[in-house]
């Protein structure tokens, strides 16, 4: 009996295969041969990566010899009162201040003027 359904369901799968492969194009079989191939291709490749996971030996740990040293000290530096003479900066001088510009430096600047391009083209003026 079993070897009835096993013979009936060849048939059948190789009767769908003539008839989808009768009304395929080559491009699509081309294709769907691409598929298989590359399935079985890669059958071989996953049993050894299976097979080489599965030989790793399961009880690898073993306490360390050595305990664990701790950890360095955290050190954290806070900033002093303003005006205190700090060891690490200049030995304590004060800090030079970049130099400024002019007073009337932003004064000397002279004002943008924005046109506005399109059909009608004319400036901004700082009235407008």
């Amino acid at each position: 009996m079993k070897w009835i359904l096993a013979l009936t369901t060849v048939a059948a799968a190789v009767t769908l295969a003539l008839i989808i492969g009768q009304r395929m194009s080559t491009d699509a079989m081309a294709i769907a041969f691409g598929v298989v191939f590359g399935v079985a291709a890669s059958i071989p490749t996953s049993l050894i990566v299976v097979l080489a996971t599965r030989s790793r030996p399961r009880d690898t740990y073993r306490p360390p010899e050595h305990p664990p040293q701790p950890g360095q000290p955290q050190v954290v530096i806070m900033p002093g009162p303003v005006g205190q003479r700090n060891p690490w900066l200049n030995s304590g001088l004060p800090q030079q201040q970049l130099p400024q510009p002019p007073a009337d430096f932003y004064k000397t600047q002279p004002d943008r003027r924005f046109k506005v391009v399109g059909e009608d083209e004319h400036w901004l003026d700082a009235e407008d």
